[in-house]
């Protein structure tokens, strides 16, 4: 594979990740914080390590859509 074919792959593949965990993420009203705060920050990291390699403006786009999702999947008081 090319490199424009990988990059649309990952690319995709990303922002379907991107928008199912911040979706879950949010909604996950009655799990643990921690498992709602892993589906919103690992998609976060990977979008930002794909940033630094592939230097394309998606994936940096995506990593804000997640850092406006952490304070909304960050509860004060534990749901337990």
């Amino acid at each position: 594979m090319n490199n424009e074919t990988t990059l649309f792959i990952v690319t995709t593949v990303m922002e379907l990740a991107t928008l199912l965990c911040a979706y879950l993420g949010v909604r996950l009203y009655t799990k643990s914080r921690q498992l709602r705060m892993s589906l919103v920050c690992i998609p976060l990291v990977l979008n930002v390590v794909l940033y630094t390699i592939f230097r394309t403006t998606p994936f940096f786009y995506m990593a804000v859509i997640l850092l406006i999702c952490i304070p909304f999947a960050w509860t004060r008081k534990s749901q337990s």
